[in-house]
């Protein structure tokens, strides 16, 4: 079986607070869009789960997180003895705030829910994701949503209109808890961008969308090759830009393919490109 695991993009990402055992908690809203890795999972006779990646520098131990996603699934539904290989075909870019790792884990779930006919629902699925990472509830459900907590609180919301979505991830960029440390350094949100962001969604006006994009940690990292990537975006008609997550991925949302294509050609040279459109789900079949 090969699942596709969609990426995703922060509309909006409000730290509103930081809980006694240290995790962060936000609001945010999350967006599935069509750039995705492709997850092949088979059965196999040799007991336990193998995990296969094209990128060499990535764990393939209970560090990945397809790996835990697989030992959560088997160890919930009382599976033993079964045999599991998850090979990943990785095109999403790590450290780049679009959740791959995630919607790997996420696309696991899903798959084995589907191999081994378990029938769990989406709220278990998300529970199960929850214990992986933050953002994998989000790509369980997929779609656009609002995501509170640490992420376990998913609620889908009025969808992002159609658009293209033009993704930049420059050399530059900052591990997770090198972000989370930066942001404990400065006042939490006031000007909460998610509740501005809400009824702008349900409007369905791209542009008033675009012009509220907002992202605490894109205030206070700075980065200059993301200031300079947005730039860019906008300059050559993106409704709005911003950053993705903790980076350092930049997103611009267009209109049309041909500016959007045109903008590519604008980016040339200042990182890895991507163009994809939103999506209403977080999963598929590698066959669609």
């Amino acid at each position: 079986m090969k699942v596709k695991a969609y990426a995703k993009i922060n509309l909006t990402l409000d730290v509103t607070g930081r809980r006694p055992d240290g995790y962060h908690t936000l609001d945010t809203i999350m967006q599935s869009v069509s750039v995705w890795d492709e997850v092949e999972i088979k059965k196999t006779s040799k007991p336990g789960i193998r995990v296969f990646c094209n990128r060499e520098y990535l764990p393939v131990d209970t560090k990945n997180t397809a790996f835990r996603a697989a030992q959560y699934f088997l160890e919930h539904c009382g599976i033993t003895g079964q045999g599991i290989s998850l090979s990943l075909r990785k095109y999403i870019p790590s450290r780049a705030g679009m959740g791959g790792g995630s919607a790997d884990a996420a696309a696991v779930l899903h798959g084995l829910n589907q191999m081994f006919h378990t029938g769990l629902s989406q709220e278990t699925l998300v529970s199960l994701g929850a214990k992986v990472g933050a953002d994998v509830p989000f790509c369980v459900v997929g779609g656009t949503c609002r995501c509170q907590g640490v992420g376990e609180q998913v609620e889908p919301v009025a969808p992002l209109p159609a658009c293209w979505v033009l993704l930049c991830k420059p050399p530059a960029g900052m591990s997770t808890p090198r972000a989370y440390a930066l942001i404990d350094q400065f006042p939490l949100s006031r000007e909460r961008g998610t509740e501005r962001m809400l009824p702008l969604l349900a409007g369905g006006d791209l542009r008033r969308i675009g012009e509220a994009l907002a992202n605490r940690f894109d205030e206070t990292m700075k980065l200059q090759q993301v200031r300079e990537i947005k730039r860019v975006m906008l300059s050559a008609g993106a409704l709005g830009a911003s950053m993705t997550g903790s980076g350092s991925a930049v997103f611009g949302l267009f209109t049309s393919e041909e500016a959007a294509r045109a903008c590519m050609q604008r980016l040339e040279g200042k990182g890895r490109l991507y163009l994809g459109c939103p999506l209403d789900r977080g999963w598929d079949y590698a066959d669609k």
